[in-house]
């Protein structure tokens, strides 16, 4: 506070003495405007919501789960700048489950990058109208006009005489007052915060240690419990050495779980000795004698059956381009704490979904939802995964079971061999070329498990894939129907497009993976690319004359022309390639990718540059670290990552077979971020182009097209 300026104490006015309010909360439903609500009202009826204390302290409560991309800071400072507080006085915590906070898909969820561009707004306009209640208030209290009156750093100021009041000792006269309709909202050019490089708020805690993630949960009497599951998806496990198990120290119990069992025990330490113990026969499973080669073998007769287009012209192409299976692999394996009484549920878990985990719990446990509290913990690396709730599923039975809290852990093996994997996929084209090289017929086949038919029976029933038929210029009638949601016409000026998408499934468990879409990027940006080889185009500029309508991503691509120097000459044996994406509410990528093919097809990448537009940035920091880390896990996927099968169960256990990118691989990385006008858009797509532009400049280094991911030991010369 500026010397020589007055804290009017709210004692001196008698007339509001009587209100005894601790705390103003004000909350907004996800599809409705703010309000105001009484201290006593139960935080859950009024959704994301902020609360403001007599000790000028301000606590966001928050639909969204943290999982180490900052998005608890950018809700921080989204209300500070609104509300003009100190953004050090501000606690962001996750809220327990609601129906007030699903989303558009019916579910209380943190994915997709929804995090900050779904609830940017509504933090905005309870900022702004929390700030307009205490401008009021505080004019009030003073006995002056609110129009000689402003906010700044947690205090109403009386601009004439300088006299101050803290937010806090006004909460008792804001809390009486009606929240407005239409609060205004700073311009850009009037943002303090917002923009700026800020510290994460979690930064200190994480360096420090005293962050609590789902495992450092300690409650009385608790138990911890390592599982088992059948090595074939679906499977049943009979345990050979029950009795040897059981005379373990500290082993307690053997609980049988859905394709498996789980150990009980004293200590973390004795479980793993338990499950370290066990033998055990399997039996059945939905994958059962499912190997790569099947896989791919289905892949090509389905693909066949759907039969590819007789194009006729001069200029023709006809590829076909694969991925593999991928594991989400994040640092923090599965784990979850549960207590289960027969009057409450309690549920500590690292997740993604809070309405899904709801659900499993009021089916396991038989309990009504105002007896079911979920503490959504930090996630350390969730990429998806952590949307599926099968490991909250299992803390539940045993604790139900053994009538104690339960904290169930995952090894790295049980981690690896038993996700929700991002699904391998086949697609082949064919496309004809006009007189001036630009496509005029661009004909797709595409197999994949599809996760939504698992989830979604509806699209079964209509045979339409999202997953699949987005990022591909479709003209599926879906599409046409309901754009904004599941696709938009591609941002590639192809008019006459057809693809027909089939589904195939091997048991195999598939779900949400980061950058969802990322076949269907891979596979599209290796086309266009080889079409501008045919047509003897510069693959950039081939680009732009098929976005001449898209002012947004030329802008884009003109800047990475630039800050990539993309038409230096380079010597022998070294190339750039080029990929792009745009996705739907999300930003603009495009990456440009240097790479040098050294002795004994030696591949080093030398240089990744990135241009994103993600529209009003919040925090560049932020953005910043989210398309670093993307790059690097582009470059792992398109280098190394691979799931494969054999006899019905995955191959791989741990880092050492499960393959990612090491340090010594990561390149130079220049990533340039253009601010538009557009409202916040996710950065979910950051991964998608790495892959493509990688093969891309493989070609434009060697004349070898990789058309298969991952590169791996592949010739490239």
């Amino acid at each position: 506070m500026p010397t020589g300026l007055q804290e009017i104490n709210r004692r001196n006015f008698i007339r509001v003495t009587s209100i005894g309010t601790a705390t103003m909360l004000v909350g907004c439903r996800i599809h409705s405007p703010p309000k105001i609500s009484s201290p006593d009202e139960k935080f859950e009826n009024l959704g994301l919501f902020v609360r403001i204390s007599k000790d000028n302290k301000i606590t966001i409560i928050s639909p969204v789960s943290e999982m180490g991309q900052g998005t608890h800071t950018a809700h921080a400072m989204i209300i500070a700048e609104e509300l003009e507080c100190n953004l050090q006085d501000i606690k962001v915590i996750t809220g327990s489950h609601n129906d007030i906070y699903r989303s558009s898909i019916g579910a209380q969820f943190t994915g997709g990058s929804n995090g900050i561009h779904v609830w940017k707004e509504l933090l905005a306009n309870i900022g702004a109208g929390s700030k307009e209640l205490l401008l009021q208030s505080g004019a009030e209290f003073m006995n002056v006009r609110q129009d000689e009156c402003i906010a700044e750093n947690g205090i109403i100021k009386h601009v004439h005489t300088g006299n101050t009041i803290k937010y806090g000792n006004l909460i008792d006269i804001a809390s009486k007052l009606e929240f407005p309709k239409s609060p205004k909202l700073k311009s850009p050019n009037e943002y303090q915060i917002i923009g700026k490089k800020i510290k994460r708020l979690d930064t200190s805690s994480k360096v420090n240690g005293k962050i609590i993630y789902g495992t450092d949960i300690r409650l009385p009497g608790m138990r911890f419990s390592m599982i088992k599951q059948s090595p074939v998806f679906g499977g049943s496990l009979e345990v050979l050495n029950q009795a040897e198990v059981m005379s373990l120290k500290g082993v307690e119990d053997i609980i049988e779980i859905p394709n498996g069992v789980a150990i009980v025990a004293d200590s973390t330490w004795n479980a793993i000795k338990g499950a370290e113990c066990l033998k055990f026969n399997y039996h059945g499973g939905n994958s059962e004698g499912i190997n790569s080669q099947i896989i791919g073998k289905k892949f090509d007769e389905t693909l066949n059956k759907i039969r590819k287009k007789q194009l006729k012209g001069e200029n023709i192409l006809e590829l076909e381009y694969e991925t593999p299976y991928l594991s989400h692999a994040a640092i923090e394996p599965m784990n979850c704490t549960a207590f289960v009484t027969d009057q409450k549920c309690e549920i500590w878990a690292p997740t993604q979904a809070q309405t899904w985990t709801l659900e499993k719990a009021k089916k396991i446990t038989r309990l009504s939802e105002k007896n079911i509290i979920i503490h959504t913990m930090p996630i350390g690396g969730g990429f998806g995964r952590r949307l599926e709730v099968d490991f909250v599923e299992q803390a539940l039975i045993v604790s139900k079971a053994i009538k104690k809290p339960v904290q169930i852990l995952w090894s790295r093996e049980e981690d690896i061999q038993h996700g929700y994997y991002h699904s391998g996929s086949k697609s082949r084209f064919q496309i004809s070329l006009d007189k001036d090289g630009q496509p005029k017929q661009l004909m797709n086949q595409f197999v994949k498990p599809s996760h939504w038919y698992r989830r979604y029976k509806l699209f079964s029933m209509l045979d339409f894939d999202p997953f699949s038929h987005y990022q591909t210029a479709h003209t599926h009638f879906i599409n046409k129907k309901f754009s904004t949601k599941f696709g938009v016409k591609h941002y590639y000026d192809i008019e006459n497009v057809d693809v027909k998408y089939e589904h195939v499934d091997f048991g195999i468990p598939n779900g949400f993976w980061r950058t969802v879409f990322l076949s269907n990027n891979f596979f599209l940006e290796s086309a266009i690319d080889e079409c501008a080889f045919l047509s003897k185009s510069d693959p950039l500029e081939y680009r732009k004359k098929l976005i001449s309508n898209h002012p947004r991503l030329i802008h884009v691509l003109d800047k990475l022309n630039t800050v990539s120097n993309w038409s230096e000459k380079l010597p022998d044996g070294k190339g750039k390639g080029i990929a792009l994406t745009q996705m739907i509410g999300k930003g603009i990528v495009a990456s440009v990718v240097q790479v040098a093919i050294g002795k004994r097809n030696k591949l080093k990448i030398e240089k990744v540059d990135v241009v994103v537009d993600f529209g009003k940035i919040i925090n560049p920091d932020i953005v910043l670290s989210q398309v670093e880390g993307s790059v690097v896990m582009g470059i792992s996927v398109a280098l190394k990552e691979e799931i494969t099968f054999h006899d019905g169960r995955v191959s791989q256990s741990n880092y050492d077979d499960y393959k990612i990118a090491r340090m010594k691989v990561c390149p130079e990385i220049n990533v340039t971020i253009i601010e538009s006008d557009e409202d916040v858009r996710g950065i979910d797509g950051s991964l998608m182009p790495i892959p493509p532009a990688i093969t891309n400049a493989i070609f434009a280094a060697t004349g070898k097209r990789i058309r298969k991911l991952p590169i791996g030991k592949q010739k490239l010369v």
